[in-house]
């Protein structure tokens, strides 16, 4: 978008001769006004004009309903003030404001002046500046955003995130009758550390548009669930409580259909796109190939996620459970098993049913208990209209999400599209998670954030509690804020050496493909393997940058490598945010036994907070982006410690790292 100042018609080059005349009393005018002004003792220099030696922008502030740098103004002067006098109007504008930088910018002829103050906020600043002498306007430094789109090869059809009046289904969409996804992307695009529970059919682990963003166990557990013992192996997706196995494999297409709408890998040049990029989703299966379940089995998926979660805490920090089914009569039994979640700290998030029915009058459940962290869903289509199915409440059903004609991953590598408020519930469910990848809330504000923050649609007024359809980029915004940026605790995007130290334990068993800083060279074998790439400068951290003579000859081989970070101080806050862009690539040889790990050491404690597998499926190279809440090590010294891992024989297997960074509000 480019913004164009049109000039008024003012036929400035035709002045008459009186015009001419009256020019030099209004110099002495000005010049009066200005040398009779109230002087600030700052100096009066313009800033150095070398952007690298400019002061970075600290802060932001919400000036007429738009973001716009704090303590900074954009100062026009009149059209036809002279060369000799705009100097000394400018010097006096920049003492006037106590400005660290005063510096001319737009085409010639406009005589515009950035000026930034150390001392004025903004609307002090923009106050004195539009009375200053000479001056003809004063306007906040308004900031845009870029509008983040993945790259995935069917998000046009995806409406629901991203409606710009295509046709789905037979009808003209209305542009904008969608969640607004694109626009909370510029904010975040998820978080592995956030785990969805999918209460479901299951789901395709091996989904090549899902895979990355699957759950796995970091170790070995066991559950007692049902009264039975169940031990789980490390790399397990979630629970089967049909079969009572660790295998929630999806043998219908509803699970992972859901499970696409929430997490669908983003940017990865194929298929759909979640409404996060990057997440976590945990399978707990309890309806069978038919569709079909019982309240026991649901119990059992709820008491497997509560477990896995005091078992692993960060490794399995399950916040919302997405629940696409329904049926059945109150049972208190279940209900019980809500509000348990509740007390662990999951959003329960549920689908109001498909029989076009008033829930007020008629019950759905598990939609209508009353339960502190259910959160019931009516369907919408891309018109903004309640669906044709979809029940609705007035005081039973929260909001509406997009239902109708939503596509998303089935098993098998596949796409289709299917309708339903079990279509609906996963928006939600992943608008959930988008928050939560920003925000720290608690299950009553997760909920009240998403409540609070809808689009109001006629459709849905008087037929919902909010009376409207979901709007996720005014959700994260409202809880991650426009104000001031975060601060950069650390950061590293391996331009120079930081000091990280290869091998720091002494314990690595890879023999070729180690750790190390530098300028990547490509491989490719039926793809991409190593990114000659980076994410920005020159170097990286790349398993042996250099490509070899063949494909394989410097990938990771024998065992593991490690890399760690010098010691970080997190101090100044509670809450700190890790992120940085990674990749693993391997061949269909891998397993489950290679990985790539993020963990945080902390004196002899060592926490995994990120992790990949390896899975029998190839997995080009391609950067993608981890956000891993810190929290719990604040007011400590930590360092952060990489490692990738061929384990499983003769597996290929490439990884790097760029742009690590902590933050801190």
């Amino acid at each position: 978008m480019s913004t164009q100042i049109k000039k008024s018609p003012d036929n400035t080059h035709k002045l008459s001769r009186r015009a001419i005349c009256l020019r030099a009393p209004l110099a002495l005018i000005i010049l009066l006004t200005v040398f009779l002004a109230p002087q600030r003792s700052a100096s009066t220099k313009a800033l150095p004009q070398d952007p690298a030696e400019r002061e970075r922008p600290t802060k932001t502030v919400m000036i007429n309903g738009y973001e716009a740098m704090e303590n900074e103004a954009i100062v026009s002067f009149l059209d036809d003030t002279p060369e000799d006098l705009l100097q000394t109007l400018v010097a006096n504008a920049i003492s006037l404001s106590d400005a660290s930088e005063g510096r001319s910018i737009g085409p010639a002829g406009l005589k515009m002046l950035h000026i930034r103050s150390k001392s004025m906020n903004t609307r002090a600043l923009l106050n004195m500046l539009s009375r200053a002498a000479g001056v003809k306007r004063a306007e906040p430094n308004y900031i845009y955003h870029s509008t983040l789109t993945p790259n995935d090869t069917r998000f046009g059809e995806m409406w629901g995130l991203n409606n710009t009046g295509q046709v789905v289904g037979g009808q003209t969409g209305i542009a904008g009758a969608d969640i607004s996804a694109v626009q909370a992307w510029d904010v975040s695009t998820g978080s592995n550390s956030v785990v969805v529970g999918v209460i479901d059919t299951g789901v395709d682990y091996n989904h090549p548009d899902l895979a990355a963003n699957i759950w796995s166990a970091p170790s070995s557990f066991t559950v007692t669930v049902g009264g039975q013992t169940i031990t789980c192996p490390a790399g397990s997706h979630g629970f089967n409580a049909v079969a009572n196995t660790c295998n929630p494999l999806d043998d219908n297409n509803h699970g992972t259909h859901t499970s696409g709408t929430i997490g669908a890998r983003g940017n990865n040049g194929s298929g759909v796109v979640g409404v996060n990029w990057t997440t976590s989703v945990m399978g707990l299966k309890f309806l069978s190939a038919s569709g079909s379940g019982n309240t026991a089995d649901a119990i059992e998926c709820i008491q497997f996620a509560i477990q896995a979660k005091q078992i692993f805490g960060s490794g399995a920090n399950l916040r919302i459970l997405s629940n696409s089914w329904g049926g059945g009569g109150f049972s208190q039994a279940l209900l019980d098993a809500i509000n348990a979640a509740d007390t662990n700290g999951m959003l329960f998030v549920c689908a109001a049913g498909n029989a076009n029915s008033n829930n007020d009058t008629t019950a759905f459940f598990p939609a209508n208990y009353n339960a502190p962290n259910v959160l019931s869903v009516a369907a919408t289509d891309n018109r903004d209209n309640k669906s044709s199915f979809s029940n609705f409440g007035a005081t039973t059903v929260d909001l509406g999400a997009p239902g109708t004609n939503i596509l998303s991953t089935v098993p098998n590598g596949g796409f289709a599209v299917f309708s339903g408020t079990s279509m609906a519930t996963p928006h939600v469910s992943g608008a959930a998670a988008l928050v939560l990848s920003r925000c720290s809330l608690s299950t009553a504000n997760l909920k009240a954030n998403l409540m609070n923050n809808v689009d109001p649609v006629s459709s849905l007024s008087g037929r919902t509690v909010t009376g409207g359809r979901l709007n996720v980029d005014k959700a994260i915004r409202a809880c991650a804020g426009g104000g001031n940026p975060p601060t950069t605790v650390f950061f590293d995007n391996f331009e120079t050496s930081q000091g990280w130290t290869t091998n720091p334990n002494g314990t690595d068993t890879a023999t070729t493909g180690q750790w190390e800083r530098g300028d990547p060279e490509t491989t490719t074998s039926g793809g991409t393997m190593q990114l000659g790439t980076t994410v920005s400068g020159v170097n990286d951290l790349v398993t042996a940058r250099l490509a070899g003579a063949s494909v394989g000859a410097n990938d990771v081989d024998g065992g593991t490598t490690s890399i760690q970070s010098p010691a970080i101080t997190l101090q100044g806050g509670t809450n700190f945010t890790l992120t940085f862009s990674y990749y693993l690539a391997h061949l269909n040889n891998s397993s489950t036994a290679d990985f790539f790990r993020v963990s945080i050491v902390n004196g002899a404690s060592v926490t995994t907070v990120f992790q990949e597998l390896g899975a029998a499926t190839q997995d080009n190279a391609a950067w993608a982006t981890a956000t891993v809440n810190l929290s719990q090590f604040a007011g400590q010294t930590i360092r952060i410690l990489i490692q990738a891992a061929d384990a499983s024989g003769a597996s290929l297997v490439e990884a790097g790292v760029d742009d690590v960074r902590i933050t801190r509000p």
